[in-house]
């Protein structure tokens, strides 16, 4: 009885012994979330990462900790989806698709990044007509209507 306990406690402390997984760095969450979007069955041809925000840099001193989501630019290739090739390797498709993604944080452990949003950057803004520049017309009319009401009242 006494060796089962001792069994037991063996396993336990080897468990607990165990280093923790590294913590997923930038590079890796962001290669992650592009994978994760190429692998769509829309996707034709593979994107490739052309911007970060905040940008990449050598040292790892961006913490995804301090991040909530991921916001980063890609640019179509010429590398089918899901040929297998590296990506760093596939060049830029020329005139190809540009696409603001975002994706929130993947958390230590967890699933690859599925849930990333990206939408079409080369579409014109839509122009919206603002409501000041109507003003000026808007007090014109009323004073009209007011000098109207009253050579009306005169008469």
């Amino acid at each position: 009885m006494l060796n089962s306990w001792v069994l037991v406690l063996v396993v336990l402390g080897g468990a607990c012994a165990l280093p923790a997984p590294a913590p997923l760095a930038y590079t890796q969450a962001l290669a992650q979330a592009i994978d994760s979007y190429n692998q769509r069955p829309e996707v034709q041809n593979a994107f490739r990462l052309l911007s970060a925000d905040p940008e990449e840099t050598p040292e790892p001193d961006i913490q995804l900790s301090s991040l909530q989501r991921l916001n980063f630019t890609v640019m179509e290739t010429r590398c089918p989806a899901r040929s297998g090739a590296r990506l760093d390797t596939c060049e830029f498709k020329e005139d190809g698709l540009l696409k603001d993604c975002s994706a929130p944080v993947p958390q230590l452990g967890s699933r690859p990044v599925l849930d990333v949003t990206c939408v079409d950057s080369t579409v014109d803004p839509v122009r919206v007509k603002r409501f000041w520049p109507l003003v000026p017309v808007a007090i014109r009319t009323v004073a009209a209507g007011i000098e109207l009401y009253k050579a009306i009242k005169r008469k």
